[in-house]
């Protein structure tokens, strides 16, 4: 069962996530872009993006000395997420600063926000299940077992996927006012950020746990 609400990487993978919409807003995007950690250089494209949120999050965990399997599949999440919804509004993944700040301030849209939050938190559901999942079902393919063949399998994974894709939905919810409230009113810092991953855990959990007594 997801449980990010102890985890401070889940939480600064998180926060990271809310201040790259708002930092495409600024006037100086690659500068605002370093005030929160993500040492991208004058002109960063997605890709320089995207290398530096993963340095920006190996960072946080090496200034903290711990290091979980959890905060490691909200690192990939997060990176995850906004490539590809950033990507595919992008012609070349390459494209610089003015296109890339364009597209990424879109996303500071309260509305457009939610679909980022809840792409971060279908991928970290996914992950998550699957760390424990993959090993234990690797076993079960073949001749006489669940799983007859990789064909199926697959099918189980494409189900899975989108079993967590509809677990979070109630995640889009919800985001788009909070993201909203704080943005105008106070801000957005690590601690809010914090506060939102708990309360977007427990939710996932008890749709993941709703959706399992359905259909038991």
């Amino acid at each position: 069962m997801i449980d990010a609400s102890d985890d401070e990487v889940v939480r600064q993978s998180f926060f990271l996530l809310t201040q790259i919409p708002i930092a495409a807003r600024a006037d100086d995007f690659p500068k605002a872009l370093r005030r929160v950690g993500i040492a991208v250089g004058d002109d960063p494209g997605l890709v320089e993006l995207c290398s530096a949120m993963m340095s920006a999050v190996d960072r946080f965990i090496s200034s903290k000395g711990v290091r979980t399997d959890y905060g490691e599949i909200a690192q990939l999440a997060v990176v995850e997420s906004v490539y590809r919804l950033i990507g595919r509004e992008l012609s070349d993944l390459f494209d610089t600063d003015r296109r890339l700040k364009m597209t990424l301030s879109s996303f500071a849209e309260p509305r457009h926000f939610a679909v980022l939050a809840r792409e971060f938190f279908a991928r970290l559901t996914r992950r998550h299940l699957d760390f424990y999942l993959s090993r234990e079902l690797a076993s079960h393919v073949g001749t006489d077992q669940y799983f007859p063949s990789l064909a199926e399998h697959e099918d189980f994974e494409t189900a899975l996927d989108l079993h967590c894709r509809e677990a979070t939905r109630i995640i889009k919810e919800f985001s788009a006012d909070w993201f909203y409230k704080h943005t105008v009113e106070d801000g957005i810092d690590r601690e809010l950020a914090g506060r939102f991953v708990h309360v977007a855990a427990g939710k996932i959990r008890d749709e993941l746990v709703r959706r399992d007594t359905a259909h038991a």
